[in-house]
């Protein structure tokens, strides 16, 4: 907005022929306009810290603050009284931005391990590569944009498998049965085999490139389905640790430890990790009655997350997973009225509950992140599973089986309901999410029914 249409508003006139605003830097005086338009509109009668802060945090941050602290200074002169609780609002959003606990740049150099860089794969491949990422883009293949970058990843690794066996960088059945030998028995980072899922991705994403690239023989596929038999074989085994770890987990227990975190925010001085404590609650108690995949660092307000007739809603979200899949309808889930306090204390953080709506409707029109590290840098996609991990020592995904655990004894319909809630399609899914306690649950109360029904009678 240029000095002219500043100026020429109402709350201007009187001083419009100003020389301090007439000679003021443009980006101060937008800065001091801004900060009068919030003062009128929310009807400050002296702006506190929390005004200040919440001013600023939706117009701009510590950068705003600056400007409006230097207009001030230029209009009222150094003993203005606004000026010491700007300054405090801005030492608390530079207290964010200077937060060192969570490392931006690496601290070790790297080292490949695992896989070639895409550069270093055999030309014949990057060609295929190419090929097949035109037929996405002209949309001749309906695939998950992210198949591409996974399939590269796996080629990837594939190359360096075959690279340090000092086999040929050529794809045949040999070189797919040592491959999978090697990834059965390879060791992770963390100590631990390899899971089959993980293993499973692997291979699906193999022969998704075999077959789009239309440059390898049918058997080559069908070799890679006969692997995925295997895997699927093995898979029960990770079907018993997952009940074992839901076993271990009483559910009760999640939300209380969310409400302890919260509670305990106020006691950390740096307000940095406020935001982290926040954050973590927040992070604890969503994932049991919205459980989404491994999604929760990219939802947003307003492109994904909307406060709608009293509730956080999804609007238009397709889960990652299966949105590119015909016909999948959009997530029918929102947040529970029981936990949504957790994502106001996002929104409003430290300050007044009074500005919630306007944080709700910056943070729509915004496309805030609904995680956000104190900096304002985005949290990683494991970030929900390790607070998950940190506090129950197992992953967020646990809450897919809870939600059937849940509903399988309750009914039919529910049980149901718990598949649209977990986006599930198939009757195998459900069966491999629901645990045998809760089959034998819902068995034990359906034969108490039946009993009750035959005492009526005196049989």
């Amino acid at each position: 907005m240029t000095r002219h249409a500043i100026l020429s508003k109402p709350h201007w006139q009187s001083d419009a022929a100003s020389p301090v605003l007439l000679s003021m830097p443009l980006e101060e005086l937008r800065a001091l306009d801004s900060l009068l338009e919030f003062v009128i509109e929310h009807e400050c009668v002296e702006l506190d810290v929390s005004d200040c802060r919440t001013w600023a945090r939706i117009s701009g941050g510590e950068h705003a603050l600056r400007n409006a602290i230097a207009a001030i200074h230029k209009t009222d002169g150094a003993d203005a009284p606004a000026l010491a609780n700007l300054s405090a609002a801005e030492a608390v959003l530079a207290a964010c931005t200077a937060f060192g606990g969570i490392a931006r740049q690496t601290t070790r150099v790297y080292e490949r391990k695992i896989s070639l860089a895409q550069s270093d794969l055999p030309r014949a491949w990057q060609e295929q590569l190419t090929r097949i990422r035109g037929r996405m883009f002209d949309g001749k293949v309906r695939k998950t944009p992210d198949l591409f970058d996974r399939m590269t990843r796996k080629l990837c690794q594939l190359g360096w498998f075959l690279h340090d066996s000092e086999m040929p960088l050529v794809i045949d059945i040999p070189a797919l049965q040592a491959f999978y030998t090697y990834e059965t028995t390879r060791i992770s980072q963390r100590g631990k085999p390899l899971a089959p899922a993980t293993i499973t991705a692997t291979f699906s994403d193999l022969r998704d490139f075999l077959t789009m690239s239309q440059a390898y023989p049918a058997e080559l596929p069908a070799e890679i389905d006969k692997l995925l038999v295997k895997l699927r074989e093995r898979a029960d085994t990770v079907l018993s640790q997952k009940f074992a770890a839901l076993a271990k987990l009483d559910a009760t227990r999640i939300l209380p430890r969310a409400e302890e975190i919260a509670s305990e925010v106020r006691t950390h001085a740096n307000p940095a990790k406020r935001i982290i404590q926040r954050n973590r609650a927040l992070a604890l108690a969503l994932p049991p009655m919205t459980p989404l995949r491994r999604e929760w660092h990219e939802l947003r307000f307003g492109r994904d997350i909307v406060w709608s007739d009293g509730r956080y809603r999804f609007r238009d979200y397709k889960l990652r997973k299966t949105r590119h899949l015909a016909g999948r309808e959009t997530y029918p889930g929102s947040v529970h009225p029981s936990v949504q306090r957790f994502v106001d204390a996002r929104l409003l953080q430290d300050d007044d509950p009074k500005y919630l709506d306007t944080f709700r409707a910056t943070a729509e029109a915004d496309q805030w992140a609904l995680f956000q590290h104190p900096d304002g840098g985005e949290v990683s996609a494991n970030y929900v599973s390790q607070v998950w991990s940190s506090e129950f020592e197992t992953g967020a995904n646990i809450c897919r089986t809870i939600v059937y655990d849940i509903v399988f004894a309750i009914s039919e319909n529910a049980t149901l309901a718990g598949t649209v809630l977990n986006d599930h399609t198939s009757k195998q899914a459900r069966e491999s999410y629901t645990s045998k306690q809760a089959k034998a649950a819902a068995l034990s109360a359906a034969s108490k029914e039946v009993e009750d029904i035959f005492d009526a009678f005196d049989l």
